[in-house]
C-alpha cells in the first residue's frame, strides 16, 4: 500500500516538475486569447443621386470584380439633361460666333465710316474756302457742317460699340470664352450624373447585405449592398490588460479558427497596439464616480496581420470566432508607432471613368458649331 502511494505522489510530483519546466520554458512566454475575431472593411455600395432601381447583377455571396457593374438605376431624366447640355453648348459656341462676327463687323463699319467723315470734312473744308465769294449758298454751306458734325458723332458712336463688342471676346478664343467654358461644365456634369446612373464595384469580393429590389427607389447616401475584400482581412485579438505588458509590434501570433479547426495554424504578427480600452469606445462609456463601482480587468483589441498566402489557401470570413497566442520572446518592438510607415492603404480608380471621354465629345460639339471666321 505504501508502494503504491509512493508511486502515485511521485508520479503527482514528476507532473508538477513537468509543468513547472513547461511553464517556465514555453507558456510563460505565450499570451491566449479565445476571445478574438475576424474583422475586415465591407465596402458599402452606395449612390451618389437618387433614382428607381433598373437593374442588379449581382447577389449575396457571388463574387464582384473590381469595376464590374453591380446596380443600375433609372437614366431617363439625367439623359433629357444631358442632352439639354449638349444643345446649350452648341447655341453658347453659335453665340460666341456671332460675338466674334459683330466685332469683325464694326471693323468694318468704323472704315466706312472714316471714309464717310473724311468725304464730309472735304466737302465742309471745300464751301468754306468759297462761301465768302458766294460761290455756295448759306443753307449749301450749313448742310455740309452738318453732314460733317453727324458723319464725326457717327463714327464716334461705331469706335464706341466696336469696344463694347471687342470686351466681349477680347483675349479669347471660341474654346476658351467664359459662355462656351459655362456651356461645357454643364455638358460635363450631365455627363457624370448619367454615368452614375451606373454603379460599379471599387473592389474585388464577395457581395453581401443586398437591401433592393428591381423598381426600389433609392436615395442619394443609401446603402444598397456591400463588397467584402477576402484580401482585406485581419484579426482583432481582445486581450486583458494584465496580459499586455510585455506585447510589442512585430511579435508572432499563432491563429487558428472554429472554421478549420487546429489542423490549420494561421502565422501572424502583431501590427497595431489600441489606443484605448473597448469600453472606451462604446456608446455610453462607463463612468466610476461613485464609491461602490466594481472593478473590471478590461480587454484592448490588439490587431493582427495575417499572411497572404495563408489567407488565399484559407479563406477567412468576418466575425468569425479565432484563437490567437502571442509569442512574447521577442521584446525589441516597440510600443508606439514612430512614424506612418507601413499603415494600410486602400484606393481605387474606377471612379477616374466617370469624365472618361467628355472632353472628346465637348470638343466634337464645339468643332461641329464654330466656322472659320470664329
Amino acid at each position: 500500500m505504501k508502494r503504491r502511494a509512493f508511486i502515485y505522489w511521485g508520479i503527482c510530483v514528476l507532473l508538477v516538475i513537468l509543468f513547472l519546466i513547461y511553464w517556465l520554458c514555453y507558456w510563460r512566454f505565450r499570451a491566449y486569447t479565445d476571445d478574438a475575431y475576424v474583422e475586415g472593411n465591407r465596402v458599402f455600395i452606395t449612390p451618389l443621386r437618387p433614382g428607381f432601381v433598373k437593374g442588379i447583377y449581382t447577389d449575396d455571396t457571388f463574387l464582384v470584380e473590381k469595376g464590374q457593374l453591380l446596380v443600375e438605376l433609372d437614366e431617363t431624366d439625367d439623359q433629357i439633361a444631358f442632352d439639354a447640355a449638349q444643345e446649350d453648348l452648341a447655341n453658347a459656341v453659335r453665340e460666341v460666333c456671332q460675338l466674334f462676327h459683330q466685332v469683325a463687323a464694326y471693323e468694318a463699319e468704323i472704315e466706312m465710316k472714316k471714309a464717310e467723315y473724311i468725304k464730309a470734312a472735304q466737302d465742309y473744308e471745300h464751301r468754306e474756302d468759297v462761301i465768302n465769294a458766294g460761290g455756295v449758298s448759306l443753307e449749301n454751306f450749313e448742310h455740309a457742317q452738318a453732314e460733317l458734325l453727324s458723319n464725326f458723332y457717327s463714327l464716334q458712336l461705331s469706335e464706341i460699340l466696336y469696344q463694347k463688342a471687342l470686351a466681349m471676346v477680347q483675349g479669347t478664343t471660341v474654346e476658351t470664352h467664359p459662355l462656351v467654358f459655362a456651356a461645357a461644365d454643364r455638358v460635363r456634369e450631365a455627363y457624370v450624373q448619367l454615368h452614375r446612373c451606373k454603379i460599379y464595384s471599387p473592389v474585388e469580393g464577395l457581395a453581401a447585405q443586398r437591401t433592393i429590389q428591381v423598381g426600389m427607389w433609392v436615395k442619394a447616401g443609401a446603402p444598397l449592398m456591400s463588397v467584402i475584400p477576402l484580401d482585406q482581412i485581419w484579426v482583432n485579438a481582445n486581450y486583458k490588460e494584465t496580459q499586455m505588458k510585455h506585447m510589442r509590434l512585430g511579435q508572432k501570433v499563432n491563429i487558428t479558427s472554429d472554421l478549420y479547426g487546429g489542423g490549420v495554424v494561421f502565422h501572424g504578427k502583431i501590427q497595431g497596439l489600441p489606443g484605448g480600452a473597448g469600453n472606451a469606445f462604446s456608446l455610453l462609456p462607463p463612468q466610476n464616480l461613485s464609491g461602490n463601482w466594481i472593478k473590471i480587468v478590461q480587454r484592448l483589441p490588439v490587431r493582427v496581420a495575417l499572411d497572404p498566402e495563408e489567407l488565399r489557401k484559407f479563406p477567412l470570413r468576418i466575425g468569425l470566432s479565432m484563437e490567437a497566442i502571442v509569442q512574447l520572446e521577442e521584446k525589441h518592438g516597440i510600443l508606439v508607432p514612430t512614424s506612418n510607415e507601413g499603415s494600410p492603404i486602400y484606393k481605387t480608380e474606377i471612379y477616374n471613368d466617370e469624365e472618361k471621354g467628355d472632353e472628346e465629345l465637348i470638343q466634337a460639339i464645339i468643332e461641329a458649331n464654330r466656322d472659320d471666321e470664329g
